[in-house]
């Protein structure tokens, strides 16, 4: 079972040593995670990848109005997504 951190890491692991798979990733990001990983991104669920450069900088919140635990903050400060197998 991977995890979201799991998962995000062997994406950019990917995205680092593989320029063509970086620009799908941008381009069509799930398509991008199919082909890498096998799993498919449900419909509904939008996938939106960003790329740091010298003068931007991103900073990602949580929902609007929710209380994280202690382990879902250490996820986002983390980057990852939780823990999951699936999308």
């Amino acid at each position: 079972m991977n995890t979201s951190s799991q998962i995000q890491q062997q994406l950019l692991a990917k995205a680092e040593e593989d320029a063509a798979f970086r620009a799908q990733l941008l381009e069509n990001p799930k398509a991008a995670i199919k082909d890498a990983t096998g799993l498919s991104v449900p419909d509904g669920v939008n996938v939106r990848v960003l790329q740091d450069n010298a003068t931007d900088f991103h900073l990602v919140l949580p929902p609007e109005g929710r209380n994280l635990s202690d382990r879902e903050i250490g996820g986002v400060v983390g980057g990852g997504f939780g823990d999951i197998d699936t999308w």
